[in-house]
């Protein structure tokens, strides 16, 4: 007799390049497929910064409602539920503002899930600015409220939550492919890498891989590399784009390097030293787990985002207050007149054991198993 299998359909807005799209391919690559039958689901044509060729390729099924956000706007509610309706999934797991306020909005009678990747008042005010920002956040609160299963990111978030929602809250880490973010194997390879991408071999390289805006704090870094002095030791090289681009290529000069976005981004950490992240806000950084599983060191805004990922072992990380230019400039200046060992052995441990994407992925397993049996 066959085993039922749970049918799960993930509800996006796109698969865009970036951290939710990549917790999404962690957590469906790991199913269990005897147990699982993932369906991913898009509100919107694929954009040029799409990573729906990896999911194809690793024989996930993907479908779209294929239309723009306009469209979406005057058709999107009856076309969705007429997919929903067609698939007939045992479970719904939406994901961003777009898909949870849209499943939210159905009033379906299906068991709904939503993974939640920030702390609303933070990301949209930020994003958005203070008057429609303001507008999102309360969209997606009143999502999460009335969501059965919200899954928080981290523990910080569902603490966060918690403080201002009357009701449960999930939460499962982010986690990373640990055999795609690995470290080099020696100097020499090291050096063979540097090469390749222009990188002079005789200074120590810091290494920042951010969305350039506000609330990642780029100048912050920026700022204190300049203070730090350390032109002949060290070189700093910015990874990203956003609405602080030309900003940061304003105050950079020297050793500092702002490459904008690009698609190598295992070359360079590979070919890094030392990993930088001043955010004031995040959910769980994708960029600063996967440095630390390529046996970066790391030096960490003091976030309570950045101190859970190291809760266990603290002193992994070097950290400075949010927005703390001198102290920083410090920690860099210390770091660029030391002898840095090839990769931090102790803290890919740590990632590889704590944060894993195939962990993710069972965690979820164990909420889905906990929605169907509660049904």
């Amino acid at each position: 007799m066959n085993q039922h299998k749970v049918k799960i359909l993930y509800v996006e807005s796109t698969l865009e390049s970036g951290g939710p799209t990549t917790q999404l391919f962690g957590i469906v690559r790991n199913l269990d497929r005897i147990k699982f039958e993932p369906i991913i689901l898009t509100l919107s044509t694929e954009q040029i910064n799409s990573s729906i060729k990896i999911f194809i390729e690793n024989g996930i099924r993907v479908d779209s409602l294929n239309l723009s956000r306009a469209k979406f706007a005057v058709y999107g509610k009856y076309m969705l539920k007429k997919k929903i309706q067609e698939y007939k999934p045992d479970i719904i797991h939406s994901s961003g503002l777009r898909a949870d306020g849209a499943i939210n909005n159905l009033k379906l009678d299906y068991l709904h899930c939503m993974t939640i990747h920030n702390y609303v008042f933070d990301d949209y005010v930020s994003k958005f600015g203070a008057f429609v920002g303001k507008i999102a956040s309360y969209y997606g609160l009143s999502a999460i409220k009335n969501c059965k299963y919200p899954i928080c990111c981290s523990k910080t978030l569902q603490k966060m939550y918690c403080n201002i929602l009357n009701k449960k809250l999930y939460a499962v880490q982010n986690g990373v492919d640990i055999d795609k973010f690995k470290t080099t194997n020696n100097q020499d390879e090291k050096n063979r890498i540097r090469l390749e991408l222009g990188i002079t071999d005789d200074r120590i390289v810091f290494l920042v891989v951010s969305t350039l805006i506000k609330r990642k704090d780029p100048l912050t870094i920026i700022r204190a590399f300049k203070e730090a002095k350390v032109d002949k030791e060290a070189v700093l090289i910015i990874l990203g784009d956003g609405d602080l681009l030309n900003e940061c290529k304003k105050e950079s000069y020297n050793n500092i390097i702002i490459k904008g976005k690009v698609n190598n981004v295992q070359d360079y950490l590979k070919a890094s030293d030392i990993y930088i992240s001043a955010s004031k806000s995040e959910g769980l950084p994708y960029s600063v787990i996967e440095a630390g599983s390529s046996g970066l060191n790391l030096v960490l805004s003091s976030i309570p985002q950045h101190i859970e990922i190291f809760e266990q072992n603290p002193m992994l990380v070097k950290s400075f207050e949010v927005g703390n230019i001198a102290k920083l400039a410090s920690i860099i200046k210390e770091i660029a007149n030391k002898d840095i060992s090839l990769n931090n052995k102790k803290t890919i441990e740590h990632i590889r054991k704590n944060f894993s994407d195939k962990l993710m992925s069972k965690n979820y397993e164990k909420i889905y198993y906990r929605m169907i049996r509660n049904k």
